[in-house]
């Protein structure tokens, strides 16, 4: 039994020491690649067009602000008061639009992109709509509506669907001029 303990413990040490040495190269690696992706999303980034950068940046801000907690309240636990953020129960719809026009609309675009585009942000649109008529049923249903107030970004995840909306049409205009008229 000592010797299997030993042997077990020799193996474990045996894995430390070549773990650690194999850290700087890890290291470098990561590097490379780091350098590699970043340099070519910069190059990416210079071949836009100026209203595809800020469409870009935009639905950048539109997923990021769908993450973050839309509603706040306050609850009393034993005497002590509890404060709790809480996102919509339809955020996973907010998330995945959001992030699903970002990676399409950022670095690939065709024709049935633009139709997915309009369509994803009416439905956000629809659905916010709907959650403010109706708040219990779309955002929260265990709340007291009068309880709830809305943090900062629900209205800057509107603020960034109105103008991804925007600039994502002066984006599309500005590329069938340049694309569709140059000889």
């Amino acid at each position: 039994m000592t010797n299997t303990f030993f042997s077990l413990l020799t193996e474990i040490l045996n894995f430390f020491t070549v773990s650690i040495k194999l850290v700087p190269e890890l290291i470098k690696v990561w590097w490379f690649l780091g350098k590699k992706i970043t340099l070519s999303l910069f190059s990416y980034w210079k071949t836009k067009l100026f209203y595809d950068k800020i469409f870009f940046i935009f639905l950048f801000l539109q997923l990021f602000f769908s993450v973050l907690p839309w509603f706040h309240y306050e609850i009393v636990f034993f005497e002590s008061n509890e404060s709790v953020s809480l996102s919509p129960k339809l955020n996973s719809i907010f998330i995945l639009i959001s992030l699903l026009n970002f990676f399409f609309l950022g670095f690939w675009k065709s024709t049935w992109t633009r139709l997915w585009f309009f369509a994803t942000e009416m439905i956000c649109v629809i659905i916010v709509l709907w959650g403010y008529l109706e708040p219990k049923r779309t955002y929260y249903d265990f709340v007291n509506p009068n309880e709830v107030s809305t943090q900062f970004p629900f209205y800057l995840f509107l603020i960034s669907l109105f103008f991804s909306f925007v600039f994502g049409y002066l984006s599309f205009k500005k590329e069938d001029e340049v694309y569709l008229h140059s000889p």
